[in-house]
């Protein structure tokens, strides 16, 4: 597949995929004006104009807060502009893969890593309207891949865009020498982006369906941050508080397990687990100074 459609190439992640694709095959990157997910005429005719074998699909809401406030508008976002997406790719033969999320998890009560296979019943319109996308895209395109997706994290890089981050908001709290939160009653995969920019290519491949794409993580938040904060020298107690009260009525737990996504892929797709993926971070970033 050398012609390759991607929606969202001004965001977080679609800069990074475009970017790393770029002289690898022949991108397609329509602007939101260019191409309005929203409107299933707008995407039907550009995607006839230009004819992709696949398409990336990463345009999306992914503030949940800022869905949560705004569920008309993350459902014509996350859901409809899905299944316009699917549509087109069904109508013309593209390859189909997009980015759901971890958040699909955010109601089930599940201890250990959540495998697709589970039940969810997810608690806030983010994970409801990505979940309602899932069954859309498959319905309309059944060859269409959807990634769960973990919270990704990257340090500024000139000319990307980037957001508050698992990463960023211990580098804000260490330079003002403001102690930050983190949750105990939590578990959650955080993944370096970089790796899902690796990973990208071999997603091309897989059949059909719903995938978990991102890090394992069998520690809660704040054990997490305890030990990205070792990694860095720096002592935790004095940044990091553990935070029992958040998610009192039940333990927040999205950690995915990736056993399907790497057996379907034949072992290509490959993530380090969330504490050794910050730790190649740390390594790297090292390496950079």
């Amino acid at each position: 597949m050398n012609k390759i459609l991607i929606t969202g190439v001004s965001g977080f992640v679609g800069s990074r995929i475009a970017k790393a694709l770029q002289e690898r095959y022949e991108l397609i990157t329509p602007t939101h004006r260019e191409c309005d997910i929203t409107s299933g005429e707008a995407v039907e005719a550009y995607v006839e104009r230009h004819r992709p074998q696949a398409i990336l699909h990463l345009a999306a809401l992914s503030n949940t807060g800022y869905c949560e406030q705004h569920p008309e508008e993350s459902m014509q976002v996350n859901v409809q502009g899905v299944a316009n997406i699917a549509e087109a790719a069904a109508r013309y033969g593209c390859k189909l893969v997009w980015f759901s999320s971890d958040q699909v998890y955010n109601g089930n009560r599940e201890q250990g890593l959540l495998s697709e296979e589970v039940s969810v019943c997810p608690e806030n319109h983010y994970g409801r309207h990505k979940l309602l996308a899932e069954e859309e895209a498959l319905r309309r395109c059944s060859d269409s891949v959807a990634l769960r997706a973990t919270w990704m994290y990257d340090i500024r890089r000139e000319g990307m865009p980037i957001h508050n981050n698992f990463v960023l908001n211990i580098e804000e709290a260490l330079r003002q020498h403001t102690p930050i939160r983190f949750a105990t009653r939590e578990y959650r995969g955080i993944t370096w982006v970089d790796e899902v920019v690796r990973n990208i290519p071999h997603t091309l491949t897989l059949p059909g369906g719903v995938y978990n794409f991102g890090a394992e993580n069998t520690l809660n938040t704040y054990d997490t941050a305890v030990a990205y904060l070792k990694m860095m020298g720096c002592d935790a107690p004095d940044i990091a508080v553990a935070d029992h009260e958040r998610f009192a009525a039940h333990v927040r737990n999205i950690s995915i397990s990736m056993h399907k996504t790497t057996e379907a892929s034949n072992g290509a797709i490959q993530f380090a687990n969330t504490v050794e993926g910050l730790r190649r971070f740390v390594e790297d970033m090292n390496d950079l100074r």
